[in-house]
């Protein structure tokens, strides 16, 4: 579907030059500037399915802090066309709405396989993506309520099908949290991750156990959508792994359908992964107990990672391959001796870059947390 389209470039002959691209794609050029300030004006009172910007632009503002502002007004998407590639300007990048980074002199291809990529980004959509933001933890509830955590959303489309959820138990002195990962993505996903996630938080503040939580879920969800009788069945399920961190007694529980995680064993210096099998969400299960569950003593520098498979299955990479478990893990080593917000920025450098110019397979969070850095001040308890 035809795009609407900004162009900011300072350079007129490549301004000129990208503005053809665009409209032998077919789609329009609803503004072009050589400046930031002129493009941040236009936003005020317009709008538009995508910006090609420049990095380097004539006035004082360089190209990523011009998208910061325009995003304080309209949450646009971005592609930035730039010579300067170097990994600073890809880190500043990150924070913006970027939906790719390309190196001059950039080829027709390479931006029509981008715009292509891009879904219509409707008002309600948009609205949409406030909504979930507004329901689901966001990247400073999870740093506020774990001092060292890391934590990376990435959405496939505007919404996610990929959620978190927390629940800070204060009387109980513990907290229970996850990540869901429903099989679809977009507007279904999305809908499915908004039920689920009320479905969890609401049994999470009932019951202490995770497997009573997990089939609480399943039973919601057969009762709901798969029912014989059913006129309109759905096919999009829910992977789920969840966590109960128990800071008296040092102890973090973690039970999952169908979703690994990995645990960094600070005494032992070595990541382990475990995978968490069984029948999936929608399928009756014979027996609770079956879930799988873990029940780990953790030391105070332990760090444990959790993930959608939209991370791992991501393709990309020298050989356009899946990153795969084995893939997240080598990195997860190579970075552990980073500060948290080190670790973070460099994890969302390497899968950014990882994915390089392909599209997208599939929405992306990630959190890693040490259970250890749990913050006091929202329990009646003292942290060990």
């Amino acid at each position: 579907m035809k795009k609407r389209i900004v162009i900011v470039e300072d350079d007129f002959i490549i301004q000129e030059l990208h503005k053809l691209y665009v409209k032998n794609l077919g789609h329009e050029v609803v503004g072009c500037f050589e400046s930031g300030v002129a493009a941040i004006e236009f936003f005020k009172n317009n709008s538009a399915d995508l910006i090609l910007m420049d990095i380097r632009l004539e006035d004082s503002l360089d190209g990523i802090e011009t998208m910061s502002k325009i995003q304080d007004i309209r949450p646009i998407p971005v592609v930035y066309i730039s010579g300067n590639t170097e990994d600073s300007n890809f880190k500043r990048a990150i924070n913006t709405n970027m939906k790719g980074f390309l190196s001059k002199p950039v080829a027709p291809d390479e931006l029509e396989n981008i715009i292509d990529s891009l879904n219509d980004l409707t008002d309600s959509v948009i609205y949409a993506e406030r909504i979930q933001k507004a329901i689901f933890p966001q990247r400073s509830d999870i740093h506020r309520l774990f001092k060292n955590s890391i934590f990376i959303n990435r959405p496939k489309d505007i919404i996610s099908g990929d959620f978190c959820f927390l629940v800070k138990r204060k009387k109980k002195g513990d907290v229970v949290g996850g990540i869901g990962d429903c099989t679809g993505h977009g507007i279904p996903g999305a809908l499915l991750s908004v039920l689920a996630h009320e479905i969890l938080t609401t049994n999470s503040r009932k019951f202490a156990d995770l497997r009573v939580i997990i089939n609480k879920l399943n039973n919601s969800f057969i009762r709901n959508f798969t029912g014989i009788q059913k006129e309109n069945k759905i096919s999009d399920g829910l992977d789920i792994i969840l966590f109960r961190v128990i800071p008296n007694l040092s102890i973090i529980e973690i039970s999952g359908i169908k979703r690994p995680f990995v645990h960094y064993d600070s005494v032992n210096e070595t990541h382990v992964c475990y995978n968490l099998k069984g029948q999936s969400i929608g399928t009756p299960f014979e027996n609770t107990e079956d879930i799988p569950f873990h029940s780990i003593r953790y030391s105070p520098d332990d760090y444990f990672y959790f993930f959608s498979d939209g991370v791992t299955d991501q393709f990309g990479g020298p050989n356009s391959k899946k990153l795969m478990k084995k893939g997240l893990l080598q990195y997860l080593e190579k970075i552990s001796s980073m500060s948290p917000l080190k670790r973070e920025i460099e994890l969302d450098l390497f899968l950014r870059k990882w994915q390089g110019n392909t599209e997208q397979t599939d929405d992306m969070i990630f959190m890693g947390f040490s259970p250890q850095s749990l913050n006091p001040k929202y329990f009646n308890i003292n942290c060990n």
